[in-house]
């Protein structure tokens, strides 16, 4: 049993290792000086690099985590002489939170209306909820850009984010938590006079925070790395959020490419690292109960 336990930790941390190097490799190499990432990593012949060729003209990358000389100037091209960055930053801003606080209004009322309003066909449509849920983002691209043209919104931001703000994801999990939820209490408050609307307002959404944060951090992840709207929909370049646009990062100015991703990265870490334990206690509320 204890070597089973020794075993069991050494997995545990090298798959922890491997998961992490990514994020540490991006982190170091931002701190590299422009001319240096060119020299290591581009086809580019460079004073500094030319012993890295070969006779055909080959170029052998070469690999290290730390940089020669540390320095900042990435980040000071990226925050002082790159302003499409920040606008593009702000840009993805833009998209998410609307649709986070949408959604923060939209999917309880609605669950609350799936799990305890009475209707002949309710769990039909909620059925049709966990369908499109399950489709992948490809398939509805083009129902969307359909009714995106209809409602003449097609070249806007809203033809983003309306359809993110009304996805089933988080009627699904808010269900799933009400499923558990007191039914007595409803039913007290409903005999001293409460109506639907106020049992929801008083008894229901408070007791909702942990499942709703849970959502919100999902729903970040998920929005902040948005890329297949965005490309249909935004036509202006500098309309785009930074999760476009980072790709292109690597080609057109590949000295800044790992500044820019730590750039990229922060506001997802820093909502992840602030909800983790909302997330853990939303989804444990949230499981699936028959």
């Amino acid at each position: 049993m204890k070597r089973k336990h020794i075993l069991s930790h050494i997995f545990i941390w090298i798959s922890v290792a491997v998961a992490l190097f990514p994020i540490l490799f991006v982190f170091v190499h931002s701190f590299m000086e422009p001319g240096e990432i060119v020299g290591r990593y581009s086809s580019e012949i460079m004073e500094s690099n030319v012993s890295d060729f070969s006779s055909h003209n080959i170029h052998f990358v070469r690999f290290g985590l730390l940089p020669e000389h540390p320095t900042l100037e990435q980040y000071k091209q990226l925050l002082l002489e790159s302003p499409q960055y920040l606008r593009m930053f702000w840009n993805s801003v833009i998209l998410v939170v609307p649709i986070l606080l949408g959604q923060c209004v939209i999917a309880p009322l609605a669950a609350y209306g799936f799990e305890n309003i009475r209707w002949k066909y309710k769990e039909a449509i909620y059925f049709m909820y966990i369908i499109v849920m399950l489709m992948p983002t490809q398939i509805l691209l083009v129902p969307n850009f359909i009714v995106a043209g209809w409602l003449n919104i097609r070249d806007s931001y809203l033809a983003i984010i309306l359809p993110a703000m009304f996805h089933p994801l988080g009627v699904f999990l808010i269900r799933q938590q009400l499923k558990s939820f007191p039914k007595e209490c409803m039913e007290a408050a409903a005999l001293d006079g409460a109506g639907a609307f106020q049992i929801y307002r008083q008894i229901v959404r408070p007791n909702l925070s942990s499942v709703v944060a849970a959502l919100v951090v999902l729903l970040f992840a998920d929005n902040w790395n948005i890329i297949d709207q965005a490309v249909v929909f935004v036509t202006e370049l500098y309309e785009n959020p930074l999760s476009v646009y980072l790709g292109s990062v690597a080609a057109e100015e590949p000295g800044m490419f790992f500044a820019v991703s730590v750039f990229y990265l922060i506001p997802a870490l820093l909502v992840f690292l602030y909800g983790q334990d909302k997330l853990a206690d939303g989804i444990a509320l949230s499981a699936v109960r028959m």
